[in-house]
Formats: C-alpha cells, structure tokens, sequence
C-alpha cells in the first residue's frame, strides 16, 4: 500500500475532507491520528474508521491542545510523517460589518492554529530528514469573492505559508504543498448549498458541471503524502471542476 510504514496527524479529521482523508490513509497503511474539536464525532469517526485510529480532542486555537497533539502522536506512533492542516472555518458578511473578533476568529483558526502545529511537527521531520506537509487551502485564496474577505485573506495567506516552509526546509526533505478546493459538498457546505437558487447560478461557473466530493480532496492528499510526489512541493493546486480555469 502506498502509506505502508507512513504516519500523519489529520486537523478537522472527524468531518468532510479531513474524515475522507483518514480513511483513505488508513486503507493505504498508515497510522493516523486525528484531531478535532467534539468528541462525539471523534468516537463516531473512529466506528468507522477502525480503533487503530488515534483520536486525540482539542481546539486548533489552543496551544497547550496542540502540544498534547504532537506529544500524544509521537508517544503513540512513534513519528510523523505527513501533516494534513484541515481544520477551517468560513465567516460571511460586508467587510464594513466584520468586527475584529469575527476577522481574528478566522485567521486564528485558518492560519494561526496552523502555524502553530506547524512549528510544533517541524523537528522531529528535520530530525528523521523527511515529511510531507498538505494544507487544505481554497480556491478563495487564489480568486476573491464578495463578503468574505476575512476567509480569502487567511486562505491567501495560508498559500504563502506553504510555499514558505517549502523552501526553508526542501533541502531537509521536508515538502509543502496546498490544495485549493473549490465547493466541496461537506457539512461545513450544507447551509450554504441549502440555497438552491444560488447554487444553481454558482454551478455555471465549473466546467464540468457539477461540485466536488470530500473523497476527491482526500486522493489528491494520498499523492502529496505518498512518495509518487517525492519531487513536488511549494505548488498551489486547485481542487475545483474547473473553476479557476474560467
């Protein structure tokens, strides 16, 4: 199997894109361990993924839970190989009526809580001389969209990030690179997609006529995680029926 003897951690792994890769990961070997806010989906992630899963309960936003992550994992499984950053959140609104708690609320979760695990997973992938870094990014940090500044910023900056690591630790082995998806029908959509008149004006725009699927983000993670993409890093791939081609 193409993870065989890999291990990654998995942000957001309980829901949608993050659920659909620890699944994927663990019918292709490796050791996962996933990471979210409610327990209750962790439990039931685990029912369907297996108990080899390590489900560790904490906040994105909180240091010391991100801390107990990377402990937890290394005592655990023994390493880390590859980072899935999907943990996210989305705000809607005119920037004129976004206050600093909206706009702090997202970059830290978006971007903030990101950095931080980062930096936390870093050494011990300096010190075994490899890993592979994925960040779940959007098509929002390529293209903007009306009243949602807040999360194309932190999308935007998101891309940046990761070509950042990609060439301050290349020639450490370590890669990082993010996918962009575009509407991804996931829970986080739901409401959203709720409104059919909108979506029915929003599928014009993908090419290939249709939304995208949780599964189809987590088979373009397989590749980055395994070592088929060992010469790839610091690229920017949208995930998104076409979207961005338009």
């Amino acid at each position: 199997m193409r993870l065989n003897n890999k291990t990654a951690i998995i942000t957001g792994g309980a829901t949608g894109i993050g659920l659909a890769c620890a699944r994927l990961f663990t019918r292709e070997g490796a050791r996962v361990a996933i990471f979210g806010r409610r327990q209750d989906r962790l439990d039931q992630a685990r029912k369907q993924i297996g108990d080899s899963v390590l489900a560790v309960q904490g906040d994105i936003t909180h240091e010391q839970d991100i801390q107990r992550l990377v402990d937890t994992t290394l005592k655990e499984l023994g390493k880390v190989d590859i980072l899935i950053n999907n943990a996210g959140t989305f705000t809607g609104g005119p920037l004129h009526e976004t206050d600093a708690e909206a706009w702090d609320r997202v970059f830290n979760i978006n971007m903030t809580g990101v950095f931080q695990l980062t930096r936390r997973v870093l050494p011990s992938m300096v010190e075994q001389g490899s890993g592979s870094i994925i960040h779940i990014s959007s098509i929002l940090g390529i293209v903007a969209m009306p009243q949602t500044a807040a999360y194309n910023a932190s999308k935007g900056a998101l891309n940046q990030f990761s070509k950042s690591i990609a060439v301050e630790y290349g020639a450490q082995g370590i890669r990082s690179n993010a996918l962009c998806p575009g509407m991804i029908e996931t829970e986080m959509t739901e409401e959203l997609r709720s409104d059919t008149a909108l979506m029915a004006e929003w599928i014009k725009d993908y090419p290939l006529g249709r939304f995208g699927q949780p599964e189809e983000v987590a088979q373009a993670c397989l590749f980055l995680a395994s070592d088929e993409s060992a010469f790839i890093t610091g690229t920017t791939l949208p995930i998104d029926g076409g979207y961005t081609a338009l």
